[in-house]
Parts: structure tokens; C-alpha cells; sequence
């Protein structure tokens, strides 16, 4: 078994080098954020990720969950030299890598100045790009973090109220998740229901390498469809199918077809309803 995974290591150390993806830019800034997040509206717990954004020379960022990306590379690499699942779960666990809900590839400056592309992980990879940016206000409230004096502010967004600490001494106008806009880099932002709650824990600079984005077939379409789409797969999967013209049938363990139990509705980062999408 250990010369198995010791294997699977070594061809995934190859794969590396062929690993498909695009080259976006060239990247010059890391910065590392602690995420807390509910996976449904009426938890009382909050889940532990860690989320990188990466700065490129010419503009463009990328943000994403550093344990979903390790899963997705190796995942794409193992299955590119014949893994199966089981030793892809079990290279997963010999790494240590956790686990993430959170499934947004967000990038910003692409393909455009101020539009983003975002790729969505579910049972498809969706696709869909939008302009960049929220409509901030400023507050009195102003702290330190990270050595670094941040200034306050305040906006509606999709759904959810934000407030952000921005640090004017790094003048990147970016930000973890969708969020930002303003004159200097947000280092610290939550929503007002306390789903979410977002701080920076490391800042990289000159830490070499590329912004890539992985090269996969994508569902391309509007934000408000894809979101509807991601509701209705996280709700009922089974519907989810039937909608895509597959036919979806759940069993029990005695082998009878059953009804697959209602979800409970997920804590999502915004809305695209009616009302919603400012």
C-alpha cells in the first residue's frame, strides 16, 4: 500500500509539469486570508478555509480556496495518468489537504479592466463573467491590522451588507472574494449576518510564478442563470438531472427507488434575485 502511494506521488510530481492549464499573468503578490464560514443560513458553526489571492504584474488577481485548488490538481493530474478515485482520495488524505465548500475560481481584470470572470465548481463547471466592483461608503472605525492602518467602509451587495478594512499604505484596489474598489488593498471584511468573516493572515511579495486558470470544459452563461442553476443542484440534486434530461433515480439500501431528502438551504456569499443584485 505505501509503495502504491508513494507511486501515485511520483506520477503526480510528473503530471506537474503538464498540469492543463492557461497562462494569465505573471505573479507578483500573494495574499493569504482566514476564512470562517457557514455552510447553511441557520448554523451556528462556522468553517475553517484558508484563501489565497494572487496579484499579477499587469493587473489581473485570482482568488480561490488553496485546499480546493490542491484537490482539483490533484485530482486533474491523477486522472490524467489513469487514477481512480480511490487513490485520488487517498493521495488527498496522505497530503493532509482539507476540505473546502468553497468553490469560486474569481478572476479580476479578465478578460477586461473592471469585469470578472468567475468559474463555479458543482456538479458542472459553470462559467460567467460581470462587471468588477461594489458601491462603497465610508465609516468612522478606523484600526490596524497586520501593521498596517485600514480605514472603514461599508456597502450592500448582492444580497448582503459588507463592511471592509482597507489599507491605503498597499495600493492595490482588490480584495478577498468579489469585494473591491477601493483606494487600497481590503484586509479584513464580513457580512452582517455573520456568515461569513474574512481576515489576512500573510502578505507575499515577489513571490514568482503564474496566474493560471485551469483549462476544463465550462458551462458558459449569465450570473443570475448560474446561480438558479447552483441553488437548485445544492437543493435537489435528483430535479437538478431531470432538468438536464437525465434521468435521476435515488435508492435506499434495500434497493428501492427514494425520494432524496430536502437540503437545508446553504449559506451563500450573494444572491442574483430580484433585488438582489446591486
Amino acid at each position: 500500500m505505501k509503495k502504491k502511494v508513494i507511486v501515485l506521488l511520483l506520477g503526480l510530481a510528473i503530471m506537474n509539469l503538464c498540469y492543463s492549464k492557461n497562462f494569465m499573468d505573471k505573479m507578483m503578490f500573494r495574499f493569504v486570508y482566514d476564512v470562517q464560514a457557514k455552510a447553511f443560513e441557520k448554523s451556528t458553526r462556522l468553517n475553517s478555509d484558508e484563501h489565497w489571492l494572487d496579484i499579477g504584474e499587469n493587473g489581473v488577481s485570482k482568488y480561490y480556496s488553496r485546499w480546493k485548488n490542491d484537490y482539483w490538481h490533484i485530482n486533474d493530474s491523477l486522472k490524467a495518468i489513469g487514477g481512480d478515485f480511490n487513490s485520488i482520495q487517498r493521495v488527498v488524505r496522505e497530503k493532509g489537504i482539507e476540505s473546502s465548500q468553497f468553490n469560486y475560481y474569481i478572476y479580476k481584470n479578465y478578460p477586461s479592466q473592471r469585469h470578472q470572470t468567475v468559474d463555479y465548481y458543482s456538479i458542472e463547471l459553470f462559467q460567467y463573467q460581470e462587471p468588477m466592483g461594489q458601491d462603497w461608503e465610508l465609516a468612522e472605525g478606523d484600526t490596524t491590522i497586520l501593521n498596517h492602518p485600514c480605514h472603514k467602509a461599508v456597502c450592500n451587495y448582492h444580497g448582503r451588507t459588507w463592511t471592509a478594512y482597507y489599507a491605503t499604505d498597499i495600493p492595490i484596489s482588490d480584495g478577498p472574494w468579489k469585494l473591491c474598489g477601493l483606494p487600497g488593498l481590503i484586509l479584513r471584511a464580513y457580512d452582517h449576518d455573520g456568515a461569513f468573516i474574512i481576515n489576512c493572515i500573510g502578505i507575499h511579495q515577489e513571490v514568482g510564478g503564474e496566474i493560471t486558470m485551469r483549462d476544463a470544459k465550462k458551462r458558459k452563461m449569465k450570473p443570475e442563470q448560474a446561480h438558479k442553476l447552483i441553488e437548485l443542484i445544492d437543493s435537489d440534486p435528483d430535479a437538478y438531472m431531470e432538468s438536464q434530461g437525465h434521468k435521476s433515480t435515488t435508492y435506499d439500501e434495500k434497493g428501492r427507488p427514494m425520494k432524496m431528502p430536502q437540503m437545508p438551504k446553504r449559506a451563500y456569499y450573494e444572491s442574483y434575485s430580484s433585488g438582489d443584485k446591486k
